[in-house]
């Protein structure tokens, strides 16, 4: 496994995604949560590979309450760090709105059945934009008090990577892939990476957009035909798989920690770390040939909410 070091941190530049583990989710045949024993083989696989960040959320189903059963079934010395996200806040008022933080916050720490926290983000920007200074206030609080060691907020590209710079949280989670480059051409991602933010990024396989052959996209997405055919002339132009390649890019950024990818059975897991002790820092030559094909791309292409999920 190959690690990170941020903020006195080594985090293993993979983070399992654990939202597959505690609800119904995605597409295709492992759209079902797996039982609670298999749950527990995935978590026990991860850590022998190396993994030491567990990425999950109040609201992604029971997995916050599947990760504090498993770690009573590991050594302190193999418990992996955990990010956990909160939310929606009652914004009734400033008073409603410090209780329910702490609230969550709290419940959070009951269900993981641990002392402290080490990530606790804002999973909604929009609950960080309603109130910013009591949001963050009452987040430097619960660091303060011991209940997380780090704060941090959970982001799309669409929103202003400027102003999450200067929030003072410690970490941030975006998307990024390697058709979407209007947060780095415009400065974003550099700005959080300047502020000595830890950077975790998802979506890196664009929902399995880069997986997909030329044939199995569906007519009705026949606008990502050219990327995607573009996308594989560079897999076979670098010698890399396409999924090594999506995550080569990703961790070619300047500042980015590590890449939260979900797993729904031991076989992805063992894949994904496989794939990643195969990933390298992309060349300047190459980064300019990929910026150069994608960078007026059709912006249907990296929204799915445009997408007809058809296959």
């Amino acid at each position: 496994m190959i690690y990170t070091n941020q903020k006195a941190l080594d985090i293993s530049v993979f983070s399992l995604g654990t939202v597959q583990l505690g609800m119904d989710y995605g597409l295709g045949k492992y759209t079902a949560k797996p039982a609670k024993e298999y749950a527990f083989s995935i978590l026990d696989e991860a850590i022998k590979k190396g993994v030491n960040m567990l990425d999950t959320a109040n609201n992604y189903g029971e997995s916050e309450q599947i990760i504090g059963e498993w770690l009573k079934t590991v050594d302190n010395s193999e418990k992996p760090m955990i990010v956990t996200k909160i939310g929606p806040f009652d914004h009734s008022s400033p008073e409603a709105l410090k209780k329910d933080i702490c609230a969550q916050t709290e419940k959070c720490l009951q269900t993981l059945d641990i002392e402290q926290i080490d990530i606790l983000m804002v999973h909604d920007y929009a609950d960080y934009e309603k109130n910013p200074d009591i949001v963050k206030k009452t987040f430097d609080e619960l660091k303060k008090a011991g209940k997380t060691r780090f704060t941090g907020i959970s982001v799309y590209s669409r929103h202003n990577y400027f102003t999450v710079a200067e929030s003072g949280f410690d970490s941030v989670q975006i998307p990024l892939n390697i058709f979407d480059w209007t947060q780095i051409d415009n400065g974003g991602i550099k700005a959080l990476s300047d502020a000595g933010m830890m950077i975790f990024t998802r979506s890196v396989f664009l929902q399995g957009l880069v997986f997909l052959k030329l044939e199995e996209i569906d007519p009705r997405m026949d606008f990502c035909v050219p990327y995607v055919k573009k996308f594989h002339a560079f897999c076979d132009e670098f010698k890399l798989s396409p999924s090594v390649l999506a995550m080569s890019f990703a961790l070619s950024v300047t500042g980015v920690a590590s890449l939260v990818l979900g797993c729904q059975t031991t076989e992805q897991l063992n894949n994904n770390c496989e794939m990643i002790d195969t990933v390298r820092m992309l060349t300047n030559d190459e980064l300019k040939k990929i910026h150069t094909a994608f960078a007026n791309i059709d912006p249907r292409v990296i929204d799915p909410r445009q997408w007809f999920n058809s296959f």
